[in-house]
């Protein structure tokens, strides 16, 4: 059985099929007539989608953010899973699975939106989905068949990333008798769980609303004031990167308000973390995960007393979750479950 994972997250959107990935900004927008579908220069197309699901248009990543008028991009679970959910994983499971084959799907959610969503997820996954995929001026039409679908806590996706083989089976069997604390920054949400022998804590386990959002909010606020223009914070990437935007041709350096900014979240990200484990004193170890733990680590790393690794595994760490999602799919699936399955989804 072929098995899929896909990780939609309010700032991007992955989907794997253990072999290949794909990244995209989790937007969506209403497909525009487009005049000129030729490319006239050779280079790499846009990270994202064209599609036509239940009779509507679409366009998604940053095809939506580059050329519709009317955009979708929210920070509220609830928006997210009645709105953009299934759009937004389709349309990375069209770029990574073949149609008509049946498959697998690993999910995952926010530690705490994972009981009031994790049925809602699955049943908008399962089953068949009919769609056409517009790429290059031609049409196809592909259906997605899902068997079954597994919805897990998202920083296990990460974990199982960090402690299993591509096929599913455990590598480093001494740190997975340990007692981990992991730590998921991402866009919207931080996810603080703990895993003690592979079982799950459900006293350590917590989301808080300690994401990068803040920090890029902060950063456009700081924009707005400097340049007049409000930028909207999922066009923030690059710069943020870089430390430097143009806005209307005129160059601004964020370097120093980053710095700032930064160094904040990541004592806030810390607070939170001897707030929620004040009882896990034995931690063996701290995994920062995600791609706010990429960005945060430098910043949180002097503040945090014993061991802290950030997961490298991933050439880009926000891919972490969704391979481990496929691993995770194929010690579950095709495996025999065991401690690993915590929770039940």
């Amino acid at each position: 059985m072929l098995m899929a994972g896909v990780d939609v997250g309010f700032g991007f959107t992955k989907a794997s099929d253990g072999e290949s990935c794909v990244l995209f900004k989790s937007i969506v927008g209403e497909a525009q007539p487009r005049a000129l579908n030729d490319e006239f220069f050779s280079g790499q197309s846009l990270a994202g989608s064209h599609l036509t699901v239940d009779g509507r248009s679409y366009f998604i990543g940053e095809l939506a953010e580059s050329e519709s008028r009317v955009r979708q991009f929210t920070l509220d679970q609830a928006q997210m899973v009645a709105n953009q959910f299934r759009l937004l994983a389709l349309a990375g499971l069209t770029r990574v699975v073949p149609s008509r084959v049946p498959l697998n799907v690993i999910t995952g959610l926010p530690v705490g939106y994972y009981m009031e969503f994790k049925d809602r997820l699955s049943e908008t996954l399962m089953g068949e989905h009919e769609l056409i995929v517009h790429e290059g001026g031609e049409r196809k039409d592909v259906t997605l068949t899902v068997n079954r679908v597994k919805v897990i806590p998202q920083p296990y996706g990460s974990l199982v990333d960090y402690l299993f083989r591509g096929d599913g089976t455990l590598l480093r069997q001494d740190v997975a008798r340990q007692k981990i604390g992991i730590i998921d920054i991402g866009f919207k949400t931080t996810d603080f769980t703990v895993c003690r022998e592979l079982r799950h804590s459900e006293r350590g386990s917590r989301t808080t609303e300690t994401g990068m959002a803040k920090a890029f909010q902060f950063i456009a606020e700081t924009l707005r004031e400097m340049s007049g223009v409000n930028v909207e914070i999922y066009r923030l990437y690059d710069a943020v990167r870089e430390g430097s935007i143009k806005v209307r041709g005129a160059e601004y350096d964020i370097a120093k308000v980053k710095e700032e900014v930064f160094s904040r979240l990541a004592a806030a990200v810390v607070s939170d973390m001897e707030r929620i484990w004040v009882d896990d004193w034995d931690l063996d170890m701290v995994l920062l995960a995600g791609g706010g733990g990429e960005s945060l680590y430098e910043y949180i790393k002097p503040m945090v007393r014993g061991e802290i690794a950030l997961l490298e595994t991933q050439d880009d760490p926000r891919l972490a979750n969704v391979v481990g999602y496929v691993k995770y799919g194929r010690y579950f699936f095709d495996g025999s479950p065991g401690n690993v399955d915590a929770t039940e989804g």
